[in-house]
């Protein structure tokens, strides 16, 4: 069976057949259930605020609230590791495909495939918050009044959960069109992990154990982030939350954004080498996980 024998072709096919099979799945469904999260717990609340201050928000404005709200956080990749759940999917046709791929371009194809299946799910999310907002909402690179006036007319209300929607540590460090391309970045890096995680695995035979642990990386990082505690910065999560990374007024950073970026550098290229180290003893032969 080939190994080193690298074929962009072969690998794009594999990612292009992967990428449709994901994207026609049933479990599609699971981001209506994502949008209503998103629409309760961030959009609404933001809506509400800037009629009641009688402003509009900057277009970009939910979606960086929804990469930077502790719950939501919890749910995204919560939700995407459902939607890969069977990642990387083997069938009765796998076989075949390894033997006339080569397992270098399959574990290529199925990287290419993650990275397509993170972008997709992250600009579905994205356009989704812009189009809720569209019509109440401008689009320059300041924030609104309503995320850095809203607590001065309403103080009784500073502090609250929905004021920390875009907190302080955000607004007073990055505009807005930094802030929303550095969510964007850091969720698909912390989504990359996640599913490297679970492809590794599943090249060694483990596949509930890789889903375990990637399950347990969200968790521990949500309780640790909830607690601000140091240990969060352990796990993926802290690191892909921005303003985590910033002093309330001053640019003191408690983990610069570089040590972020170093963190999931490092961790997904070791889980790549391990990765391609192992593939040559991958086979389904007699592979009691074949779906």
């Amino acid at each position: 069976m080939q190994v080193n024998k690298v074929s962009f072709s072969k690998i794009w096919k594999i990612a292009s057949i992967e990428y449709v099979k994901w994207i026609c799945n049933s479990r599609m469904v699971l981001l209506v259930i994502m949008y209503i999260f998103m629409r309760v717990c961030v959009i609404s609340p933001l809506l509400e605020r800037s009629g009641r201050l009688n402003q509009p928000l900057n277009l970009l404005e939910p979606f960086i609230a929804v990469g930077n709200s502790g719950f939501i956080v919890l749910i995204l990749p919560i939700v995407y590791l459902t939607l890969m759940s069977d990642y990387p999917k083997t069938d009765g046709n796998s076989m075949m495909v390894l033997v006339r791929t080569g397992k270098i371009n399959w574990l290529a194809g199925q990287l290419i495939f993650s990275f397509l299946s993170i972008l997709s799910y992250l600009l579905i999310l994205f356009f989704a918050t812009v189009l809720s907002v569209f019509p109440y909402a401008f689009l320059d690179n300041g924030w609104s009044l309503v995320a850095t006036d809203f607590d001065y007319y309403f103080p009784e209300e500073a502090g609250s959960t929905t004021s920390m929607l875009l907190p302080a540590n955000l607004y007073n460090q990055m505009a807005p069109y930094e802030a929303a391309v550095s969510t964007f970045l850091f969720l698909a890096m912390y989504f990359f992990l996640l599913v490297s995680i679970m492809l590794l695995f599943r090249i060694y035979k483990q596949k509930l154990v890789g889903f375990f642990i990637s399950g347990s990386l969200i968790a521990l990082g949500a309780a640790c982030c909830s607690l601000k505690t140091p240990l969060m910065w352990v796990f993926p999560m802290a690191h892909s939350i921005i303003w985590l990374h910033f002093d309330g007024r001053f640019r003191r950073q408690p983990v610069p954004v570089f040590a972020s970026v170093l963190y999931y550098a490092v961790s997904c290229t070791i889980i790549i080498v391990l990765a391609v180290r192992q593939i040559k003893w991958y086979s389904l032969d007699n592979h009691e996980e074949v779906d």
